[in-house]
């Protein structure tokens, strides 16, 4: 079975780039602009489902990797683990490390940073939130520091958990649907515990924070994936089609941008009416609906032969995938703040410079470091079978 399909790395890059447009669509204010505009700045601003493909991503590449080498014992464990903290942490510390430190030397007080008034044990949490990745389970600290990586800790929730759901699976396939309405179960204990006897900082906040912050709501997206993944596993061969199912992800992405996008606009407060919460809606369509065609898109890119295949397959693509990490991290906030006051205000010159960025990162630090950090290979006679696969973001 292959591991590795290079079109996936493409979709990483379409991936982090749908969120940075995301940030800078936020900074146009669509009432007032043309009417051809201002539905081309509505509909990217759906573009923040690259979040959801990411998730996706995540639950089809690491059981892609794993689910056939897991082993119960202490040493694969700690293989896998290190594998995992040297693919997230090294680029990700750096980073949070410079954000901290202008932030104690030449605060701005922007909405990323403490406030002016917070404490001295406000601070050290945010510090040790920050660098345990426990921060995305805290409201008051979810986007503090590095913006974006709030998402790292439903990232590595994940990847904690996946052995386990990975045994969960190879025991009974139909669990696949069990788990993400037991983790949601748990989520939703979890905010209740929480706001009873652990009210502090914003822990486990409320359901709107569960839904959309912590790996408890947004499991379903990396179940499909999973599920996706071992769907693959049992194709005798993967067959070049048509291209109708990439034909029907695609498509189904961008009618259900195109949906929110006119909901959003033409009627905000429909659901209000009802007494429903639209972001509730939102995010568990995002979490159940979204990922069939986020789905249905992957299985087309690995078994045909496409344009968009060929596309994602491009040096440029593969180059821009594997830099996107690093773009996705530093494009909001501090060094954006930083770049825009010294150097230039215009987004397209900010998109340029932090692709240049993200690039050279990865070339010069991210790479290397994650080679360094890796678990060296087992010698042949014991080691697993090979898994060459791309990582996710």
């Amino acid at each position: 079975m292959k591991t590795y399909f290079p079109a996936l790395t493409g979709v990483r890059a379409v991936a982090a780039y749908m969120v940075v447009l995301v940030h800078l669509t936020s900074l146009e204010s669509a009432a007032s602009l043309p009417f051809f505009k201002m539905w081309v700045v509505e509909y990217m601003r759906q573009f923040g489902i690259g979040v959801v493909i990411f998730f996706v991503l995540s639950g089809f590449l690491i059981t892609t990797r794993y689910a056939e080498g897991i082993e119960l014992r202490g040493v694969w464990f700690r293989r896998y683990l290190q594998n995992r903290f040297a693919r997230i942490y090294p680029i990700y510390f750096l980073l949070t490390a410079f954000t901290f430190g202008v932030m104690l030397l030449r605060p701005t007080h922007g909405w990323w940073e403490w406030a002016a008034d917070a404490t001295g044990p406000e601070k050290l949490a945010a510090v040790l939130l920050n660098t345990t990745l426990l921060r995305g389970y805290f409201n008051q600290f979810a986007v503090l520091g590095l913006p974006t990586a709030w998402s790292l800790t439903v990232e590595e929730t994940f990847y904690l958990c996946a052995p386990l759901l990975l045994l969960g699976l190879r025991r009974n396939l139909r669990r696949v649907v069990l788990y993400p309405v037991a983790l949601l179960a748990l989520g939703l204990a979890l905010v209740a515990f929480c706001a009873r006897i652990l009210p502090y900082y914003g822990l486990m906040q409320d359901v709107r924070f569960m839904l959309g912050m912590t790996f408890f709501g947004r499991a379903a997206e990396f179940f499909w994936g999973m599920a996706l993944a071992l769907w693959v596993a049992r194709q005798r061969r993967l067959l070049a089609r048509r291209g109708r199912y990439t034909l029907l992800g695609a498509s189904g992405i961008m009618l259900y941008m195109a949906a929110t996008a006119l909901l959003g606009h033409y009627c905000p407060t429909c659901f209000d009416r009802t007494g429903v919460d639209w972001y509730l809606v939102e995010t568990l369509a995002s979490s159940t609906l979204l990922p069939v065609f986020i789905c249905s898109l992957f299985w087309g890119l690995i078994s045909e032969q496409t344009w968009l295949r060929w596309l994602l397959e491009t040096r440029l693509l593969t180059l821009l995938g594997k830099a996107s990490y690093a773009l996705y991290l530093l494009h909001l906030g501090t060094v954006d703040y930083l770049f825009r006051v010294y150097v230039s205000n215009n987004s397209l010159v900010c998109l340029l410079a932090y692709t240049l960025l993200s690039i050279g990162l990865y070339q010069a630090v991210e790479r290397p470091l994650q080679k360094w950090l890796r678990a060296r290979p087992l010698p042949a006679r014991a080691a697993a079978p090979a898994a060459t696969g791309i990582e996710s973001a």
